[in-house]
């Protein structure tokens, strides 16, 4: 059960660091902020600044828009460092907590969810900000949906005021671990009505989240088929840098896979018939779904059948399955729930804390 600790003060805000644009690797932007606006672009020596080379430009904390050729402008809160590299921009932002929480609600969940699974979801988006610094090897976070999606444009002002109203009524609190840690704590679109268990998908136990019974979401279910050299070629890519892995044919049939299920039907793991190999349910996922062209493949609670020389995949639910489903939380809100009843379903061994008094992660 979800205990409410006793408020501390948060002292400094913390500051999220995000690596920004990175799917738009762009070779030119305009920033502008605060009266200042800069031209930036590349060049063979490197970083142009208002076309003179530069090593880096640092601008200190303020609400930044910038403009992409061709691009909606986006608007981040906070600092931001910019330099060049293989004739691409880098932009990282330190962005301020409560401001990076309003815009990731905004951007990951659909306009008209209910205010109390809005809020639960901002106390799970802070979490994992906080806590889940590991996800790349610069110890910053991405701006995509690997780690947590950032648009910074596009969003209807309805639902931007509806996710900055969440952020400011849960302002500062997280789940927290029994042993005090802020909980990396995860979410997904739709469970499909079974939680998936954290151990089982990611092989760790520090997101707070346990595997369960969600009768809040009962879909999507979804179909999709591949060749059998795509299938093989997903293996390949989801068995990318293990040195364990024996060697993988030009072709797979579903017949040539073995599915180990966990917690409510979600694969755990896959295998070849002969042993030779063996991937996480939700890396093999990935990779079908990255050779399909995105949003085909949506989990790993998922089966393979064999069909007139392709193999179907079908399955239900969207995203990993761990903690937090949005579909169920917004489900449970419209029928009473608060956000701490919502996150006790998802998060049932944790605390509800005070944020970390941390000027930066």
């Amino acid at each position: 059960m979800i205990a409410a600790l006793l408020a501390l003060s948060l002292g400094a805000a913390p500051r999220v660091p995000v690596e920004l644009l990175a799917r738009q690797a762009p070779r030119a932007l305009v920033v502008r902020g605060g009266g200042t606006v800069r031209s930036v672009g590349t060049g063979q020596g490197g970083l142009v600044v208002d076309g003179h080379a530069a090593p880096a430009l640092a601008l200190g904390p303020g609400t930044w828009r910038i403009e992409l050729p061709g691009e909606a402008t986006r608007t981040y809160v906070g600092a931001l460092m910019i330099r060049a590299e293989g004739g691409v921009l880098h932009v990282r932002g330190e962005l301020e907590l409560e401001p990076y929480v309003a815009a990731v609600v905004a951007s990951e969940a659909r306009p008209g969810t209910p205010a109390a699974a809005l809020e639960a979801l901002a106390v799970v988006v802070r979490s994992y900000a906080l806590a889940a610094g590991d996800r790349h090897p610069d110890g910053a976070l991405c701006d995509l949906a690997h780690c947590q999606l950032l648009r910074g444009h596009g969003i209807p002002p309805a639902h931007a005021a509806a996710a900055a109203h969440a952020a400011r009524a849960t302002a500062g609190e997280v789940l927290r671990l029994p042993s005090g840690a802020v909980a990396a704590a995860p979410f997904h679109a739709a469970c499909g009505g079974h939680t998936a268990d954290p151990r089982e998908a990611f092989g760790s136990g520090a997101t707070g989240a346990s595997a369960g019974v969600d009768p809040g979401c009962a879909g999507p279910e979804w179909e999709a088929a591949v060749e059998p050299r795509q299938l093989a070629g997903a293996v390949r890519r989801a068995l990318a840098g293990d040195p364990r892995a024996g060697v993988v044919p030009p072709a797979l049939r579903a017949a040539d896979v073995v599915l180990r299920r966990g917690a409510g039907g979600w694969v755990s793991r896959a295998e070849s018939t002969d042993g030779a190999w063996r991937v996480s349910g939700d890396a093999l996922a990935r990779a079908l779904d990255a050779a399909l062209g995105r949003g085909r493949i949506r989990s790993a609670r998922l089966v393979l059948e064999d069909r007139d020389g392709r193999v179907v995949v079908r399955g239900s639910g969207h995203g990993h399955g761990v903690g937090l489903c949005q579909e169920g939380a917004a489900r449970h809100a419209a029928e009473g729930e608060n956000r701490r009843a919502i996150l006790s379903r998802y998060f049932p061994r944790v605390l509800i804390g005070a944020a970390p008094q941390v000027a930066q992660r």
